[in-house]
């Protein structure tokens, strides 16, 4: 069969994400990899017996179709949620659920990116959110990640000089990916001011705002939002399963109706079954609680990867210390790229993502690499550190 593959394919670079997955699969491989949550944490026990119970008693409710926006009580559930955790008020038409954050990436660019716009983003930021602007053509344009949030000189600097069309600015001001930095309060407000008086729209994905591990959730940017310029991203894949797929958007309502109109394109609507199981969720047990375990076994994690970075790699590399969230970021500051170092490390069965695959221009080699502290168990993580600090150690020498 000849088939021609469109443009919008063919602007995406597989490797990333597929090499990602691959390693995170292969048992014989310690992955810092990929972007998974500690499984051990997944609250099993009581999604079993809300499903067993909304399957018994709702039976038509949680496997038949449903509307588009979300499920009714979950929407009122999120409406409440939002307001307690995220200091967010919204109504019941500025909600959508979608299936996962990765979903709402896809069609807010969509519905907002034309071949050849602009799409401001953090360098380094989330692959997956890369690739969706990429798919429909956006031109990439990063702004510097520092410790403290977005490099915003430079962002001002930037719209202040350039008239090409922006679509939206993409960011991910707690706990980034990849690098785990926080933007700080001063920052959040010199950002807002900056997008205020731009008028550029700005994505919020707030992937690990309640993920911080002193318990704090950050102002969030759409609740300094004034002007309805922040959409609003969230999710339930870090803080109860990914496997639910249950993301979700805040936004002025007639955004959320012509993203709705794009969902019903892409798969009419969420899944059901995952609504009610989340919202049953929410309404029986105490979620805040689930949340502080959830923080003290990451922070836990990230300390002991902190500790093995320290003790098994060269002195003089740069890394993150988090405040919260799934990651640490490294920069081996030689001429080492890291996207050849990960043929050794494999060999030694050990795996990171290289730092190139979180960039606008994927053809440049680069010294970094992100290591995720969730997914691998505490009796597992010395001896991959302790490999990976080896091969590091060598290649430098």
């Amino acid at each position: 069969m000849e088939l021609t593959y469109s443009e919008r394919v063919k602007n995406i670079d597989p490797r990333p994400l597929k090499d990602m997955f691959a390693y995170g699969v292969d048992p014989e491989i310690i992955s810092f990899a990929c972007g998974n949550p500690d499984s051990s944490m997944f609250p099993h026990h009581e999604l079993a017996s809300i499903a067993a119970d909304v399957l018994d008693k709702k039976p038509v409710q949680s496997l038949q179709y449903g509307k588009t926006n979300g499920y009714g009580p979950f929407i009122e559930t999120l409406r409440a949620r939002l307001r307690d955790v995220q200091k967010i008020t919204c109504a019941a038409d500025e909600l959508l659920v979608t299936t996962g954050a990765q979903q709402a990436m896809e069609m807010i660019s969509k519905i907002l990116v034309n071949d050849g716009d602009v799409v401001l983003v953090e360098e380094p930021s989330f692959i997956g959110s890369l690739n969706a602007f990429r798919s429909y053509g956006a031109k990439l344009v990063g702004i510097p990640l520092e410790d403290d949030g977005m490099n915003v000189d430079y962002l001002e600097n930037y719209l202040k000089h350039n008239r090409e069309k922006i679509s939206f600015i993409y960011t991910i001001p707690t706990s980034s990916n990849p690098m785990g930095t926080t933007m700080s309060e001063e920052k959040r407000r010199a950002f807002y001011d900056v997008i205020k008086r731009y008028r550029v729209p700005v994505l919020e994905d707030d992937a690990y705002g309640e993920l911080c591990f002193d318990g704090v959730h950050p102002t969030t940017l759409k609740n300094m939002d004034t002007e309805h310029l922040v959409i609003y991203i969230g999710t339930f894949s870090k803080i109860l399963a990914p496997g639910l797929r249950i993301g979700y958007v805040c936004a002025d309502a007639d955004f959320i109706d012509t993203l709705s109109m794009a969902k019903q394109t892409a798969d009419l609507q969420t899944a059901l079954l995952p609504q009610l199981l989340c919202d049953g969720y929410l309404k029986t047990f105490d979620i805040k609680a689930h949340i502080r375990r959830l923080q003290a076994c990451n922070k836990e994690k990230c300390d002991m990867m902190l500790d093995c970075i320290e003790r098994y790699f060269p002195k003089d590399i740069y890394y993150t210390r988090p405040r919260g969230g799934l990651f640490v970021w490294c920069d081996l500051k030689r001429d080492i790229d890291t996207n050849e170092i990960i043929k050794d490390c494999l060999k030694e069965k050990v795996a990171f993502v290289p730092g190139y695959a979180f960039m606008t221009d994927l053809s440049v080699p680069r010294s970094t690499m992100r290591l995720n502290f969730t997914a691998v168990s505490k009796e597992l993580m010395p001896v991959g550190m302790e490999r990976l600090g080896k091969v590091i150690e060598a290649r430098s020498k």
